[in-house]
């Protein structure tokens, strides 16, 4: 078997829930625990922290790894979707899983997984915990898929779990009441340990901290624990200042000024700060290197003559944050593409969308996509310009033509629109 055998088999053969939506969700810890104990147990040889939420958690992952790199650890980390590379999902100390790895893996294991209903994220969850494993990681940072509590990344103890905030996505799934959703991301929750609260939301923290009150856990409020202060900021960068206890205080350098970005921040260094004190080590981010584990799709500036931005803003609250962003900026003309997958309420989206942009609109290469002839009603419904164009790299030609350098074109609504950006 070679690699591209290797991924085959991952995107064809088994159920994929990027591709086939909800049929491919295998509820429960079931498959996961089978899984595991047929490689006896490998989330068991690491420490971990347990990334979780709405928005942000990806983010918040990477930011978290790259902090922790200054402790002088191994650090591993999991994260999805990926943009560009399978291999982005499974990192250690910034780099891809190997190769090597990945196909013996999955060649070693074939009949046992063809024998099993296993789905593509359950596979690739049990093949990062052996992979940290195999490296010998100090620490992995585990980003949770989609959920929190009947997620198969929910069979490790960590020593920190971190909850970046709660809204309105995957409804089909959590449910459709924001407690309910609240109540499904708290089961990454675990007893006699720290957990983390991102964005402070009184209507449903309570939720998260009848949990800890459970299970004899200690729940940690980021806006309460960590003050960060904006010290300057452009579009393609931020300053900021941060203050935890009065009597520590750092500054960086921020690649990502978004708003969204400064929030996920926060929470990274606090759960960052609370590993230093695990590990009995000085958080000295001076040390950290913003450069080991990449993020894509979010804010990713392409070009700047004209600015191309890229950001996956997937759901309705991120859509607001990023229009919020763009609005701050005095383009003349933004191009506005996108696109995305059918379960997301465009309806919703579309009557927050402005007036004043110009909206591409393009289906991504992926089956669970929204056809552009079925998006177009609800541009219409909101009186919203609109062109429609075959895929991302027609889009982009079409608005290269007529952009000039005081004009945005920005890229948004899924990262599967990232996926099929030929950036040649």
């Amino acid at each position: 078997m070679n690699y591209d055998e290797a991924i085959k088999f991952l995107f064809d053969c088994v159920p994929n829930y990027q591709k086939s939506g909800k049929t491919a969700i295998r509820k429960g810890l079931k498959n996961i625990k089978i899984l595991s104990n047929r490689f006896n147990n490998p989330q068991n040889t690491f420490n971990s922290i347990h990334v979780g939420g709405t928005n942000g958690k990806g983010t918040t992952s990477v930011a978290i790894a790259n902090f922790c790199l200054s402790l002088d650890l191994k650090i591993g980390l999991f994260t999805s979707p990926h943009v560009y590379d399978f291999r982005e999902r499974i990192q250690v100390n910034g780099k891809n899983i190997e190769k090597s790895f990945l196909i013996n893996f999955i060649s070693n294991n074939i009949e046992f997984f063809k024998e099993n209903d296993f789905s593509f994220f359950e596979i690739n969850t049990i093949m990062a915990f052996e992979y940290f494993r195999y490296s010998k990681v100090d620490l992995a940072v585990i980003e949770v898929g989609l959920g929190g509590k009947l997620d198969s990344t929910n069979i490790i103890k960590p020593i920190i779990s971190l909850v970046t905030n709660v809204g309105y996505d995957h409804q089909n799934i959590l449910g459709s009441k924001i407690d309910d959703i609240s109540r499904e991301k708290a089961g990454i929750i675990k007893p006699n340990s720290l957990f983390i609260k991102g964005e402070e939301q009184n209507n449903i923290d309570h939720i998260f901290k009848d949990e800890c009150i459970k299970r004899n856990s200690t729940f940690l409020s980021t806006s309460r624990n960590v003050k960060v202060k904006s010290l300057s900021k452009t579009f393609s960068k931020r300053k900021i200042r941060i203050e935890y206890n009065k009597n520590q205080t750092f500054e960086l350098n921020l690649e990502n000024p978004a708003n969204y970005y400064l929030m996920n921040t926060k929470a990274a260094i606090f759960a960052f700060i609370k590993t230093a004190e695990y590990y009995k080590k000085v958080p000295l981010l001076r040390k950290y290197n913003k450069n080991k584990f990449k993020v894509y799709g979010r804010w990713n500036i392409i070009s700047k003559n004209p600015y191309i931005i890229s950001d996956g803003c997937h759901n309705i609250d991120s859509f607001k944050s990023i229009i919020g962003e763009i609005n701050l900026s005095s383009f003349k003309i933004i191009y506005f593409i996108t696109g995305g997958v059918k379960e997301k309420k465009w309806n919703e989206i579309c009557e927050i969308l402005p007036k004043e942009y110009n909206y591409i609109l393009i289906q991504p290469s992926n089956k669970r996509a929204i056809r552009t002839s079925d998006l177009k009603r609800y541009f219409i419904e909101n009186k919203l310009n609109y062109n429609i164009k075959i895929d991302i790299n027609d889009a982009l030609k079409y608005c290269k033509k007529l952009a000039s350098k005081d004009d945005l074109i920005f890229i948004g609504g899924s990262l599967f629109l990232m996926s099929d950006y030929n950036e040649e």
